[in-house]
């Protein structure tokens, strides 16, 4: 929102307030005196900036607000996308070899691996998973019959 400044003709009192862009106010009532101050015209601002002294806010800018994590992201970004390049044609070859899209993940240190699931892995993932949902239905029906 523009920042527009008032002083008063009776008190002398200068402030200022944001108002709606193209609100063609000349005068806005003065917070000591409840008299018209007319506008000062002394050039055009926004007001996003504290006045000195002021706790800092959040100003909706990101790289202001977050500006370590935002140059730290800015920096690995090319390096981390390449990371995710290359994993996922790990994936892609381990789904190849094992004629499935069902993997296993395998982490280290160094490195992270991918191996198909076989069969019977498959299977009991898909059991886990049966049992899970009918767990779940079983305790809606207890919470909605009491």
């Amino acid at each position: 929102m523009p920042k527009y400044a008032f002083e008063c003709q009776d008190c002398n009192l200068r402030f200022e307030r944001n108002l709606k862009m193209g609100d063609d106010t000349t005068t806005h009532v003065c917070p000591k005196c409840d008299d018209p101050a007319p506008q000062v015209i002394e050039g055009f601002a926004f007001g996003f900036t504290d006045p000195p002294g002021a706790a800092t806010a959040n100003t909706g800018v990101h790289k202001h607000d977050y500006p370590t994590a935002d140059i730290a992201v800015g920096r690995s970004a090319e390096g981390r996308w390449s990371e995710i390049h290359e994993r996922e044609k790990v994936k892609a070859a381990a789904r190849k070899q094992g004629g499935t899209d069902a993997l296993i993940r395998h982490n280290s240190k160094e490195y992270i691996d991918y191996e198909p699931m076989s069969d019977a892995g498959r299977k009991a993932h898909y059991n886990l998973a049966e049992r899970a949902v009918a767990a779940i239905k079983r305790a809606r029906e207890a919470r909605g019959s009491k």
